[in-house]
């Protein structure tokens, strides 16, 4: 048998010899000699590497194994609860426990009861109502309705918020606090894709897309930059972006609570929604959580989100607690 070598660029027919061919009048020759790239073939499938990362994160999930993580203890649940109660200070706001009040509270000029309330009451069963309108009569003197966020199964008394409910406070908002002591893996990403952590200089741009996303006012940009900047500097706040086709189109936050860390503001533009950059996020902050040192990383979900919900339990997140903010009837 006569082998010529191919011009550059040209795959031969024989595995092994890279670049040489079998000229065709070979090709008729004995049975012996002749063989096509099938006679190659091994005789199983072939199967991609254990460690190939997935395509998906649906294709992934099949294939982790099953791992026991111990749930939350009672510091980590408080611990939770009072980073939740406290995010806001990301934003510009105060939070502090108050002692003769029997609760945290939280403080922020302009933000009406999304920033001004009351959290984690720890009141006795027999005065929790003279408590309740001390606590009132201190956010109406800051010019704010009066809120107050509770947890059911945390705070005392028990059942707080059907009591709430008996003396004429409503719930406006209720959500569930959901953990996970594993990350899951990020599948193979679109080559356009580009996922940064915010620095100072990208504070503002990062800022205005936050803004765009969840529909916040034009008159607290200001004071939200500030507040970023100085959570980034200090080290308690991490925020990520994906762009595509260098344009941003989501966003995230990590912040660091006490012993764990709380993902929160995860978005997406409107005309990329749906294309799974939310569970993208979400899984690069737990990940990110969980390289810093903590064992639990968690996060909040309205009511009645399902499809969030049902992402969420995909990237092995669990129950932990429920909660609600109730707001005071008009004076």
């Amino acid at each position: 048998m006569r082998i010529v070598h191919a011009p550059m660029g040209h795959v031969g027919t024989v595995a092994g010899l890279g670049r040489w061919m079998v000229p065709p009048a070979d090709r008729a020759g004995p049975a012996s000699i002749r063989r096509t790239m099938s006679d190659l073939r091994p005789a199983s499938a072939a199967r991609r590497p254990e460690t190939a990362r997935p395509r998906t994160a649906d294709e992934h999930q099949h294939d982790e194994p099953d791992i026991v993580i111990d749930p939350p203890t009672p510091a980590e649940l408080d611990a939770m609860q009072r980073h939740l109660a406290c995010l806001p200070v990301h934003s510009g706001a105060t939070a502090a426990w108050e002692a003769a009040l029997g609760a945290l509270i939280v403080r922020q000029d302009g933000a009406g009861p999304s920033g001004n309330y009351a959290a984690m009451p720890r009141w006795k069963a027999q005065a929790w109502h003279p408590t309740l309108n001390r606590v009132t009569q201190l956010v109406r003197r800051t010019g704010s309705w009066p809120s107050l966020m509770v947890s059911d199964e945390r705070d005392l008394p028990p059942r707080l918020g059907d009591a709430l409910q008996r003396v004429g406070w409503h719930a406006v908002q209720r959500e569930t606090v959901l953990w996970v002591g594993r990350a899951s893996v990020i599948a193979h990403l679109d080559p356009r894709m580009r996922i940064e952590a915010v620095q100072a200089r990208s504070v503002d741009a990062h800022e205005a897309v936050e803004r765009e996303i969840f529909g916040l006012p034009q008159e607290m940009a200001s004071d939200r930059r500030a507040a970023i900047a100085t959570a980034l500097r200090t080290g308690s706040l991490r925020a990520f972006v994906v762009r595509v086709d260098d344009e941003p189109v989501a966003v995230a936050r990590l912040s660091q609570g006490e012993g764990v860390a709380g993902i929160y503001a995860v978005g997406v533009r409107q005309p990329w929604r749906g294309q799974g950059y939310g569970t993208l996020l979400t899984t690069i902050a737990t990940r990110a959580g969980m390289a810093i040192g903590n064992r639990v990383v968690w996060l909040s979900v309205e009511d009645g989100n399902d499809v969030a919900r049902h992402v969420y339990e995909k990237l092995h997140f669990r129950e932990a607690f429920t909660w609600a903010r109730w707001l005071a009837t008009p004076e």
